[in-house]
């Protein structure tokens, strides 16, 4: 008797096995994507700020458009994502996040304060398209 004539169906039979296997495993992983496809948050239409006015800022234009898909930081110093040069800003002045599907705006205890919509900030407040950000004379408007 030959090892080759005993080995072959065996070959076939684990082969079609490991096809079947990769075929159920696909399905399944296929099953639960759809499953929970519903139960995802899907976040609101991604929001921007849009520059008002640049104040003493010679880095930013009037009319820009800085999307908001993360934490943004906003201040004088260099490792903020959006660096302020108004003499009135803190060098880490305030951040924009995102938490589950609403927007934040935060002071980070600046001196002078962040204003929204002329109220000053006193902790995380929610932010909505036609809100007006405030840092020294630089001015925001959130858009959607």
């Amino acid at each position: 008797m030959n090892w080759g004539q005993i080995l072959r169906p065996v070959f076939v039979f684990l082969f079609i096995v490991i096809i079947y296997l990769i075929i159920f495993l696909a399905l399944r992983i296929m099953y639960k994507d759809v499953k929970s496809g519903d139960k995802k948050k899907i976040l609101k239409k991604s929001l921007g700020l849009e520059i008002l006015a640049v104040g003493e800022n010679s880095g930013l234009k009037k009319g820009s458009i800085i999307p908001i898909h993360r934490l943004i930081t906003m201040g004088r110093r260099e490792d903020n994502t959006v660096v302020l040069s108004d003499p009135y800003a803190s060098g880490h002045h305030a951040k924009i996040f995102i938490k589950n599907t609403d927007y934040y705006l935060e002071d980070l205890n600046s001196t002078n304060g962040t204003l929204l919509n002329d109220e000053r900030v006193e902790d995380r407040v929610p932010i909505e398209p036609g809100d007006e950000i405030r840092i020294g004379s630089t001015v925001f408007k959130v858009i959607g």
